[in-house]
C-alpha cells in the first residue's frame, strides 16, 4: 500500500489536471442558454421612465392575483400588502372585490355597533 500511494496520488492528478487545457478550448464558444442573464439584464429598462412603468406593471399584476391576507396576518405582509396595491395604483374603483369587500364590511359593523350603542343609550 506504501509503494502505491504516490503513484495513485499521480494518477489522480493527471486524471483532473490533464484534460483542463483540452476543456478549456471549448471553452471559447459558450454553450445555448449560458447567456441566459444577459439576456435577461438586457429585457430591464435603462431609465427612470422604464424602471416606473416597470414596478407599476409589476405591482399591478402581482396585486390582482393576490387575495387580501387576513387581520390576523404577519403586519409585515399586511403592511406588503397596502405597498404593492398603492405602487399598482390599485384603488379606488380599481380596487380588488375583497378590499372593497373588507372596507364595506369594517363600515357595516361599524354602523352596526353605533346602532347598538344608540339603541343600548336609549334604554
Amino acid at each position: 500500500m506504501k509503494k502505491t500511494m504516490p503513484f495513485l496520488v499521480v494518477l489522480v492528478l493527471v486524471a483532473v489536471f490533464l484534460p483542463c487545457p483540452a476543456l478549456a478550448g471549448d471553452a471559447v464558444s459558450p454553450p445555448e442558454g449560458a447567456d441566459m442573464a444577459a439576456t435577461i439584464l438586457g429585457w430591464l429598462p435603462a431609465s427612470w421612465e422604464g424602471w416606473v412603468t416597470f414596478v407599476v406593471t409589476l405591482c399591478a399584476a402581482v396585486s390582482a392575483i393576490w387575495p387580501r391576507p387576513a387581520e390576523t396576518a404577519n403586519p409585515l405582509l399586511r403592511l406588503l400588502y397596502v405597498v404593492v396595491n398603492a405602487l399598482g395604483f390599485n384603488a379606488g374603483k380599481a380596487r380588488n372585490a375583497d378590499d372593497a369587500l373588507a372596507v364595506a364590511t369594517k363600515k357595516a359593523t361599524a354602523s352596526d355597533s353605533r346602532a347598538a350603542a344608540a339603541k343600548a343609550a336609549k334604554l
